[in-house]
């Protein structure tokens, strides 16, 4: 008898915990920057492709959540002999903090300090 009800204790328990209202995980969600930022961002960029710092417009981020970067020198691929194809990033927002993505290898790297809002 007690391992019947040890085992409907169990059972019960298993159900609640696998039928409990989960909230959904929020997904990395497109976004732009809210004011001009472009040293932050291209910090990001240059831990994110192990590069050297690099420069960008001031207008980066401002007007789409995609930015297309040609020939980046210092480019562990150039470094290595490789031809070296125009790199793209993407700007990304989950919980209120701004995310930079490699569109190719889809490394992802967090932007502290960055402002940004999600493109609807």
């Amino acid at each position: 008898m007690k391992l019947q009800l040890s085992c409907f204790v169990l059972s019960f328990a298993l159900y609640s915990c696998s039928h409990q209202t989960q909230q959904p995980t929020p997904k990395l969600q497109h976004a732009q920057l809210t004011e001009p930022q472009s040293e932050l961002i291209a910090q990001g960029i240059s831990r994110l492709m192990h590069s050297k710092p690099i420069i960008l417009d001031k207008d980066a981020f401002l007007n789409n959540s995609v930015l297309v970067i040609g020939n980046m020198k210092g480019h562990e691929s150039q470094d290595k002999g490789f031809n070296n194809t125009p790199d793209s990033f993407e700007l990304l927002i989950k919980n209120k903090q701004c995310f930079i993505r490699h569109l190719d290898s889809k490394a992802t790297e967090l932007l502290p300090g960055v402002s940004c809002e999600a493109i609807n």
